[in-house]
């Protein structure tokens, strides 16, 4: 099978893969807000928020994301510690944002999300976000994000 990748943005692929997420998040966390396209809840001391971006003309990104700092100081000890995190952790990573900003975010293929798929995204952001913040804080100097 070959798979071609078509430049251009498919609006109805968007909605769909909205639709999609507004439903399986209903099953995977009950209560979530919705706001400018992304979907957003607490868990423990940190906000998840997932969004449905443009990709190309057959596919979408679904990411799923957490801010666990901002106004940070990114020093050399804090990058070779977070990019240490990236090589340990079987999925996602941890990012530096461009306002000094780090985040933790795991990217999906949208067209064909399934329930078990975001799930797991889901899980793996809240429980490393929520694992790794006060560490993130504690050697970035910046501030919490509530």
């Amino acid at each position: 099978m070959k798979v071609r990748i078509v430049p251009g943005i498919n609006e109805d692929l968007i909605r769909e893969t909205e639709e999609k997420v507004r439903s399986y998040l209903r099953e995977i966390v009950g209560d979530f807000v919705e706001l400018e396209g992304i979907f957003s809840f607490e868990y423990g001391s940190v906000r998840i928020n997932v969004e449905v971006r443009p990709w190309h003309r057959e596919d979408v990104l679904v990411r799923v994301f957490s801010y666990l700092n901002e106004g940070s100081t990114i020093d050399c000890d804090l990058a070779t510690i977070l990019l240490d995190l990236n090589a340990r952790l079987p999925l996602g990573a941890f990012a530096l944002g461009t306002d000094n900003s780090i985040l933790f975010q795991y990217s999906l293929a949208g067209a064909n999300l399934d329930l078990n798929e975001l799930a797991a995204a889901v899980h793996t952001v809240a429980t490393v976000s929520d694992t790794y913040d006060e560490m993130v804080k504690l050697y970035s100097g910046g501030e919490g994000i509530d």
